[in-house]
């Protein structure tokens, strides 16, 4: 049965009750922005660079690396955790004027993104109404709107992951490789992304993907100085899961739900509950690169969602490197569950202002991105195979 009379069948209870959710979903977003107002796009027109705080951040190095500061000590808001080779690539904006610079950038990483879902879409080989529907969901997502508001780089990561899925589509795994070793190059919280090659027995792809990565990692180092690589690597080692709303990571949400913080009220005091969430997510990568194996396309995205889930840090603006794999749920004709996720994606960063109550339900609907990307990583993993 092909795409269309997939679509054309009849609903199933299940499809019927995603497509319930997603309505729902829809409302709150909808209730969310009309009770708090939509505060987001206010954010990204702001002329404050207080307000763009992560692209301040790397700003701030970039403009270090070229007057031959310290890249990695220059007074901005936030540490930053960008590794040498984003400083070397971004280092081209440190010689505008930061607010000019970050509208750049938002232009160069809206561009990125619109060329991520049109790619995306012809890749899934996604019809045009289902596409502009997409289109329309990525475009006003909280991520993407987030993700532009404070500067971050994720439209790009998930430009390079795209081209590395297209061009091993095509049967050129060496590019492929060398593009995914780019991508953990600049960042290595998605280096489990590399088990895929390894799994499927792509010895090309992952050498090149290990050469690509090695390489652009020492000219960095060389670029910016071996000692600040150094200083880098030092403060990745020793950073630890923010228990922050919206850190969706299992370590974060561990953190959140059983430990001491100032975020949310621990549902009980059981700090070893960050190491086990740290080892469930180890297991669930592994896990993830096993099952690839019968599903390699799915298998890519599914294994960026578990990256995700086992990182000490995972913002919820991480979901657009995602949503290439939601549009080829789409493109395969599973509308309900596609839909669905578009759908909590929309949900705006005003959510956790009904959660202040400092109860065990409050902190536990303070986790509800943790359970969007635990949703993400489900619907993409490929099912076991039939005996």
């Amino acid at each position: 049965m092909d795409k269309r009379a997939r679509r054309g069948a009849g609903l199933s209870p299940a499809d019927l009750a995603l497509a319930a959710v997603a309505a729902g979903a829809l409302a709150l977003s909808f209730w969310l922005n009309v009770r708090f107002g939509e505060v987001t796009l206010e954010r990204i027109s702001s002329d404050s660079m207080r307000v763009h705080v992560d692209f301040e951040t790397f700003w701030r190095s970039a403009e270090a690396f070229l007057r031959g500061g310290d890249v990695y000590n220059t007074g901005a808001t936030l540490e930053n955790l960008n590794p040498p080779l984003w400083i070397l690539l971004s280092s081209p904006l440190g010689l505008l004027e930061p607010l000019v610079a970050y509208r750049v950038f938002v232009l160069i990483c809206l561009a990125a993104m619109v060329g991520v879902v049109a790619w995306s879409a012809r890749e899934a080989r996604l019809e045009g109404g289902w596409a502009a529907a997409a289109s329309g969901a990525v475009l006003l997502s909280s991520p993407l709107l987030a993700t532009l508001a404070l500067g971050q780089i994720y439209p790009l990561l998930a430009l390079g992951l795209v081209a590395a899925w297209a061009a091993q589509r095509r049967g050129r795994g060496g590019l492929s490789g060398g593009l995914l070793g780019l991508v953990v190059a600049v960042k290595p919280s998605l280096a489990p992304v590399l088990l895929l090659p390894l799994a499927l027995g792509r010895w090309r792809t992952l050498a090149a993907a290990l050469l690509s990565g090695a390489a652009a990692t020492l000219v960095a180092a060389a670029a910016v100085g071996f000692g600040a690589t150094l200083e880098w690597a030092g403060m990745l080692l020793s950073s630890s899961a923010s228990p922050f709303w919206d850190n969706a990571s299992l370590p974060a949400t561990a953190a959140r739900l059983f430990t001491e913080n100032r975020f949310a009220r621990p549902l009980a005091l059981l700090p070893w509950m960050v190491p086990a969430a740290q080892l469930l997510g180890v297991a669930l990568v592994v896990l993830t690169a096993l099952r690839a194996r019968h599903d390699p396309e799915a298998g890519l995205w599914a294994l960026v969602a578990a990256s995700l889930l086992a990182s000490p840090i995972a913002w919820h603006n991480y979901l657009l490197l995602v949503v290439p794999g939601v549009i080829l749920l789409l493109g395969r004709g599973k509308a309900a569950v596609a839909g669905l996720l578009l759908s909590l994606q929309l949900i705006p960063p005003q959510w956790p202002l009904l959660w202040q109550q400092g109860t065990a339900l409050a902190s536990l609907m303070l986790s509800l991105y943790a359970l969007i990307l635990l949703l993400h990583w489900a619907a993409l993993l490929p099912p076991r195979p039939s005996s």
